[in-house]
């Protein structure tokens, strides 16, 4: 019998640390949700025909084929940067950081700085 109610315990427990699991990544994966939308609201979205000449050379020169779906532009310290939304030729999706001179900014590396 003593047996019996310690293995109705022990299968208590993990269901009660599997629920504390799963709460905790659901957590992790709500606030890195929030930072790309703050992100995504730092940037004003702009008409396509409205990138430079200088990036939109930059798509066709590097991204052959690809469309650009979308187009958003910063000027932060006198300095504008436009993120990107590619459509490639297989169908997948890209984000792109530019400059205006067309030189692809690396966004991974910029933010550890």
């Amino acid at each position: 019998m003593k047996k019996l109610g310690l293995t109705a315990l022990a299968i208590t427990a993990m269901f009660f640390s599997v629920e504390s699991v799963s709460a905790q990544v659901y957590e992790e994966g709500s606030t890195q949700e929030t930072t790309h939308q703050e992100t995504q609201e730092e940037m004003e979205q702009i008409q396509v025909g409205e990138l430079p000449d200088e990036v939109q050379q930059s798509v066709e020169r590097d991204f052959q084929g690809a469309t650009v779906s979308e187009a958003y532009m910063k000027e932060k310290e006198g300095e504008t940067k436009y993120k990107i939304v590619l459509t490639t030729l297989q169908g997948e999706t890209k984000e792109l950081y530019a400059d205006a001179q067309g030189n692809w900014i690396d966004k991974e590396k910029k933010d550890k700085e």
